[in-house]
C-alpha cells in the first residue's frame, strides 16, 4: 500500500513510511499537546513535494497559524508556499458547518492531496444533534478517502480520551494521541499511535513527542 509521509522522519519509520493512502486520522489531544503544529508540519512537507494541500481552521485565523509557524525554524518555510500550492481556509463561526458546507468547499478545491481539519469539536458544536454529526462526520470521512491522499482531523480531547466520545476514533482509519507525560518536573510531550488500519506498528508504545524552536520530531525515548 502506498504511503504518506507523516513530516516527522522518525515517525515514518515506526509506521513504515508513514500513513497509508486514501486514509483519515484522528489526531487528538488537551491543549498545548501539538495538534496544530503536527498538522502545520504534515501539510508544509507534502507542499514542499509540489502537492496542494489545504488547513481548514475554524479555530484559527490564515495570519494566527502563520505567526505559529514563525516560532520553529522548521516550519518558516510555510510562508514560501502560502498561495501557492498551500491555503489555509478560515471557516467562520455562525456558519451553518455541515457535510454539504464542506462539499462546496472542495468544489473551489479540487484534486487536493493533504487537508487538516482544524477541529472536529467545532463541527460537534455547530451540529443540529448528535445522530446528525454521526452522520455528517461519516460521510465527510469517506468523501475525504475517495478525494484526499491523506487527511487528518484534529481533536481536542480531555485526560485519557482519544475522542469526544461521539464516534470520531471509530470512523478513522487512525488515531494518533498526544499528551503531556507529567511524572517529571518538566512535563514531556507524548506521541501514542492508538490505532491504524493497514499497518503494522509496535502497539500500546509511547514516544516522547519534542517541539523546539528547530521544530517538531520524535526522539528514540520510549517512555513507558
Amino acid at each position: 500500500m502506498n504511503s504518506v509521509s507523516t513530516g516527522i522522519p522518525k515517525l515514518d519509520k515506526i509506521l513504515n513510511g508513514g500513513f497509508p493512502a486514501k486514509t483519515t486520522i484522528l489526531v487528538s489531544g488537551g491543549p498545548g499537546t501539538g495538534k496544530t503544529l503536527l498538522g502545520l508540519n504534515f501539510l508544509l512537507d507534502g507542499a514542499i513535494k509540489n502537492e496542494k494541500c489545504c488547513y481548514f481552521s475554524v479555530n484559527e485565523t490564515p495570519e494566527e497559524l502563520l505567526r505559529a509557524c514563525k516560532n520553529l525554524e522548521a516550519l518558516k518555510k510555510v510562508e514560501n508556499y502560502l498561495g501557492k500550492n498551500l491555503v489555509f481556509k478560515h471557516i467562520e463561526l455562525g456558519k451553518k458547518i455541515d457535510f454539504e458546507f464542506f462539499t462546496n468547499i472542495f468544489r473551489n478545491y479540487p484534486e487536493i492531496d493533504r487537508i487538516v481539519i482544524d477541529s472536529v469539536n467545532k463541527l460537534l458544536d455547530h451540529a443540529e444533534n448528535k445522530k446528525s454529526y454521526r452522520q455528517n462526520l461519516s460521510e465527510l470521512n469517506n468523501h475525504l478517502k475517495q478525494k484526499v491522499k491523506c487527511s487528518l482531523i484534529l481533536c481536542e480531547t480531555r485526560g485519557y480520551d482519544i475522542d469526544t466520545n461521539n464516534g470520531e476514533a471509530f470512523d478513522c482509519d487512525g488515531v494518533i494521541k498526544l499528551s503531556f507525560l507529567e511524572l517529571e518536573e518538566k512535563p514531556k510531550r507524548i506521541l501514542h499511535i492508538h490505532k491504524l488500519r493497514y499497518t503494522d506498528f509496535e502497539p500500546m508504545v509511547t514516544h516522547e513527542f519534542v517541539i523546539d524552536k528547530k521544530g517538531i520530531r520524535l526522539t528514540d525515548t520510549k517512555v513507558i
